[in-house]
């Protein structure tokens, strides 16, 4: 069966939105609880297969990561380590 349009050409060219059913009542048997419901599971293959890629991944990557880090930080405490020996030596000559 076809369902009729309960939006008339005149309703629509007054108003932007239909008419709606505003006494909406939900039902007293509609259950509340989720008991019937299984607790998703994680698979322990998967996350097994995982931790032991990227463990082996991990230590590379640390590696690398670290002697960048301390190759920016080598090259950003030399400019001030410069700064406090030049104003050391500015504050000894007065």
């Amino acid at each position: 069966m076809k369902p009729t349009s309960q939006i008339s050409p005149r309703q629509h060219a007054s108003r932007s939105f239909p008419l709606t059913d505003y006494a909406f009542k939900a039902t007293a048997d509609a259950k509340s609880s989720s008991s019937a419901v299984r607790p998703a599971m994680k698979s322990p293959a998967f996350h097994r297969l995982s931790s032991e890629f990227f463990s082996a991944e991990a230590s590379r990557d640390y590696v690398a990561e670290f002697s960048i880090f301390m190759l920016i930080t080598g090259i950003s405490v030399w400019p001030i380590i410069s700064a406090l020996v030049a104003v050391t030596r500015l504050v000894r000559n007065y």
